[in-house]
């Protein structure tokens, strides 16, 4: 199958990646030419310098025979003229990366189906919904649901207390409390990335992944002194960026008190004008008299924003170091994620380019996928599919299924119920499967899905 991709930054760069694999045949288009140079040399694909939203430049690109257009440049303008002219030249699915929200406010003068959109991606709402989640769940460093809420998979690190330091997979799971948990991973303090054997044993700063249903998840958070709900009720917020004044706005209607921090004085005086409740302090989130001044010490939430990612690594480890409970960056590059899951200050972190990334993959993904999520602090990624009559792994004992290496199967939802994926448990068309993979095994975990 054919894509456009307009666009080459982080978003669009990742994508590409993806579609790849799904052996796609990629065109990237971007006005920068270093940009286009840049990724052609990294990944198999064409690029064209030039505005997507040319219409003899995607004609040039193939627009009439292309099956998915995703348009994610930093002009929304252009993102959504590339979709309308995509519409007009039949292409099926046309996603459109849109950040200001006044655009479909109202739905009444302007609808994404009248500019032949079929999906929106806004990155400031993604990320605000992420830090809210993540302020208000689990104290884990991840936590992501499937099958409507019924499976967890969590991340969190292992402190010098935790009673499961040095123990082994398989004695774990043969605690009654904790045999159907399943460990998909463990990233090393070294940065080593495994999918656990049975004789591999948890060990101190280990960060794990582990998948089960809500009850069991509990039981092994409690067990290992982990809270299972943050309250939150004062939120210091460092940036009356976009995102930043989101969040505000999101919690205004909660008894959460909120607190701002804003260098730029425009920017202050616009959050002032536009929220409701929160209180707005001008200067910088590194002076630790203005923390002081925000009361940082009785603060139990604490997220920096900005847009520059030092400054917010900055501002967290100093927010932390000043008395807040929980402190999480936002991350606009990729790369620095795994830099950051061995910073023991921070909680946990929000990309934006990766929060916009889940929110695709799961309309470019195949094999009935229902859900797709990218993970923050390793290369994976989890997948929730829908076993077909037609499916190669159905009617399939787990044991008999050729599963490739870097793949597992985390859990199996059956008419609601959570099942144990043993090697003996034969899969049902209609099961839910969720499989926890490294990318480069991704394309024949779906081949078994189709």
């Amino acid at each position: 199958m054919k894509s456009i991709i307009v666009g080459t930054g982080e978003v669009g760069s990742h994508l590409a990646k993806v579609l790849i694999s799904e052996s796609y045949d990629v065109i990237a288009i971007d006005p920068s030419e270093e940009a286009c140079n840049r990724l052609a040399q990294n990944l198999d694909l064409m690029t064209i310098c030039g505005s997507g939203a040319n219409p003899t430049l995607l004609k040039e690109a193939g627009i009439t025979d292309t099956n998915l257009l995703i348009a994610v440049t930093n002009s929304d303008e252009i993102n959504m003229l590339a979709c309308l002219i995509a519409s007009r030249c039949g292409v099926r699915t046309k996603v459109a990366r849109v950040s200001d929200g006044n655009y479909f406010q109202s739905g009444e003068l302007l609808t994404p189906s009248e500019l032949g959109i079929d999906h929106v991606i806004n990155p400031k709402e993604l990320c605000a919904r992420e830090f809210i989640r993540l302020l208000t769940g689990i104290e884990a460093r991840e936590v992501v649901e499937f099958a409507e809420g019924k499976v967890q998979l969590i991340a969190f690190r292992i402190q010098p207390n935790n009673p499961l330091i040095n123990q082994s997979i398989q004695n774990i799971v043969r605690r009654d409390t904790f045999s159907r948990i399943r460990f998909t991973s463990i990233k090393r303090k070294s940065g080593e990335t495994i999918l656990p054997k049975g004789n591999d044993k948890v060990l101190d700063e280990d960060e794990i992944f582990v998948m089960g249903s809500k009850p069991e998840i509990s039981e092994l958070l409690q067990f290992s002194g982990i809270p299972l709900q943050h309250k939150l009720e004062r939120l210091v917020i460092a940036g009356a960026t976009p995102i930043g004044i989101q969040i505000a706005r999101m919690l205004e209607s909660q008894p959460i008190q909120v607190t701002i921090i804003e260098a730029d004085l425009k920017r202050a005086e616009h959050a002032v004008s536009v929220l409701k409740k929160a209180t707005v302090l001008h200067g910088s989130s590194l002076d630790p008299n203005l923390l002081a001044e925000a009361q940082i010490s009785s603060a139990d939430s604490f997220i920096s924003v900005t847009g520059d990612e030092e400054d917010d690594v900055m501002a967290c480890i100093m927010a932390k170091s000043k008395g807040a409970e929980r402190v999480m960056p936002l991350i606009q590059q990729p790369l620095y994620l795994p830099i950051l899951a061995s910073i023991t200050e921070l909680d946990s972190a929000v990309s934006r380019h990766l929060t916009a990334v889940n929110d695709i993959l799961r309309l470019v993904r195949r094999g009935h996928i229902l859900a797709a999520t990218v993970l923050r602090d390793i290369d994976a990624e989890v997948l929730e599919l829908v076993v077909q009559n037609r499916s190669k792994v159905a009617d399939q004992k787990i044991l008999a299924i050729n599963f490739p290496d870097g793949a597992l199967i985390g859990s199996v939802v059956r008419d609601g119920k959570v099942l144990i994926p043993t090697g003996d448990l034969v899969i049902q068309a209609g099961d839910d499967v969720i499989v926890c993979s490294q990318s480069s095994a991704i394309p024949n975990v779906e081949a078994l899905f189709i």
